[in-house]
């Protein structure tokens, strides 16, 4: 259990003044659960062993049930008195009251403290809380029995029946991500829980999984490096095992509980230097049989770099547009919600969707693939039209998601935060998360004509090119994270006209490209990561 966390456990002579004075008396999260309530273990960690920054409910998926989830959150929950419309799930009984929201929950279970209405303490809780639009995030048990009931011998049927399970199975199988891409969900992973068994075995940690994960993407650029059929054969074999390891890291933190911001940073970053040194390695091979193929490799390394950003731009800016529940008197029964009928889509069509977005899994599997079969200038041809088709259709849906918006501008500073460039506090301009990614884009082609048109070594503006691609996902990680990278690092880096500027003073005045690609990469690839580990570190301790 975490350390910044107590228990207390509610029947139904709990009083909600009972858990407003043990909340308000300390500053750990607290935990309250049902002593009717019977769940496994591993599904009773996801409150008290995952990091939680607002208040979480066990639920399980039940038509017709007590409360009602809605995307990331709980939307309607019921009581003795109170009744929930379109009820999708049922609440467990156990509920992590977050310390991060203090200041609304004291208010809120201040001001229903005194009710009259019927119902455990737990229960009106919980519909206070979403009726005062306190956010809840709703934890769901699946895989294993679950109960709250009143009658003893339900409880101990489900006792019995979870004392039968196979505790660690059950951990691996909630470890397994189930909503990934459609290569990832039923190939990749169905690989990687023995690998991630092994892990668990050996007591490895997930960053030390990573960073073999790296090491053996690295290995597999290097095969491609060599241009023979089997060489590329191999390196392609190997990119799939390095992607396969790479799915063991997160399951692996999901199964042990260990959670980091730098696990993160470190599991994203080094699948886009192993994506992008896979495209420079191709290349490379390709040269060695007298093709040259690094426009193309650079342009695809921009193209996806384009995508990237705007999908977790994307992703991020329409979380934070999304409506804000509208807070409801908790002196009403119903709380009257009405269900929109919505053609439900069949499982072919999920997957499709899925596959159409062109995740990583399928994009790996397509460069082995591809690669194999017709060698680095298929590959560098097939991969530009797939990712062609999957951008003009999410990004059509996109579009219209985005003239939906009003213009003006939401956390401006996550977006600003990555440009590299000036800020645009006063723009209204409801495309904000595409912003970065055109920098990225004009930033890119300006170094492809550059290529083109100059006598300069196409593998070093292609590795030029990567340690500047390396700057922007390090910009935008931090920005997703909360963070910003110290001032003196973005000038170090000359932001992105000043970088241009230098480049095409370097090239006209014909001085060794070499040392433009030293420099940047040293200050982004190792001075950079270093100081977001260092700072990383000193927040730890």
């Amino acid at each position: 259990m975490a350390a910044n966390l107590r228990t207390l456990e509610v029947n139904r002579g709990t009083k909600i003044s009972d858990v407003l004075k043990a909340f308000e008396s300390g500053n750990q999260d607290l935990l309250l659960v049902d002593e009717n309530t019977v769940v496994t273990k591993p599904h009773m960690e996801l409150l008290t062993d995952y990091p939680r920054s607002v208040t979480t409910a066990l639920v399980t998926k039940l038509k017709f049930g007590d409360v009602r989830v809605g995307g990331s959150r709980i939307t309607g929950a019921s009581s003795d008195f109170h009744e929930v419309g379109y009820g999708n799930h049922k609440f467990l009984g156990a509920i992590r009251l977050s310390q991060l929201q203090r200041t609304e929950i004291i208010k809120t279970l201040s001001e229903i403290s005194n009710t009259s209405h019927p119902g455990m303490a737990i229960d009106l809780i919980l519909v206070g809380l979403v009726r005062a639009t306190v956010l809840v995030a709703p934890a769901e048990v699946v895989g294993a029995p679950c109960v709250r009931s009143t009658d003893k011998t339900e409880r101990d049927r489900v006792a019995n029946e979870i004392a039968a399970l196979n505790d660690a199975r059950l951990r691996l199988k909630l470890a397994n991500r189930a909503n990934d891409g459609f290569y990832s969900v039923f190939f990749l992973r169905k690989i990687s829980k023995l690998f991630t068994w092994l892990a668990v075995r050996l007591k490895m940690t997930p960053n030390q999984v990573t960073l073999i994960s790296f090491a053996i993407g690295l290995l597999s650029a290097y095969e491609f490096s060599k241009g023979s059929f089997w060489t590329i054969f191999t390196g392609a074999v190997l990119l799939q095992l390095s992607i396969i390891i790479d799915c063991v890291d997160g399951e692996l933190a999901r199964y042990t509980r260990q959670f980091s911001q730098l696990g993160a940073w470190l599991d994203a970053i080094t699948d886009r230097i192993k994506e992008y040194l896979v495209f420079y390695a191709l290349a490379y091979g390709a040269a060695k049989q007298g093709r040259d193929l690094w426009i193309p490799a650079i342009g695809m390394m921009i193209f996806q770099t384009f995508r990237h950003l705007s999908d977790y731009n994307f992703a991020r800016i329409n979380k934070f547009r999304a409506p804000e529940p509208v807070a409801m008197s908790f002196e009403i029964k119903s709380d009257g919600y009405i269900v929109v009928e919505r053609e439900k889509r069949s499982r072919f069509e999920y997957w499709s969707k899925k596959a159409v977005q062109f995740p990583i899994g399928e994009r790996w599997l397509v460069i082995s693939a591809s690669s194999v079969l017709g060698g680095a200038a298929f590959t560098f041809t097939i991969m530009p039209i797939l990712s062609l088709i999957s951008i003009a259709l999410v990004f059509r849906a996109r579009v219209r998601k985005t003239l939906t918006w009003p213009k003006l501008r939401v956390n401006k500073g996550f977006i600003d935060d990555q440009l590299d460039s000036f800020r645009n506090r006063s723009s209204t301009n409801r495309f904000d998360w595409l912003q970065p990614s055109i920098l990225r884009l004009i930033e890119g082609l300006i170094f492809i004509e550059l290529a083109i048109v100059s006598d300069m070594d196409r593998s070093l503006i292609f590795l030029l090119v990567f340690a500047i691609i390396f700057n922007h996902y390090d910009n935008m990680y931090r920005a997703l994270q909360g963070e910003r990278k110290p001032k003196w690092l973005s000038m170090a880096g000359g932001y992105i006209f000043g970088r241009l500027l230098i480049t095409l003073i370097w090239y006209s005045l014909d001085l060794p490209i070499i040392i433009l690609v030293s420099y940047f990469s040293i200050l982004f690839f190792v001075i950079s990561s270093a100081q977001w580990i260092q700072s990383h570190r000193v927040k730890a301790n």
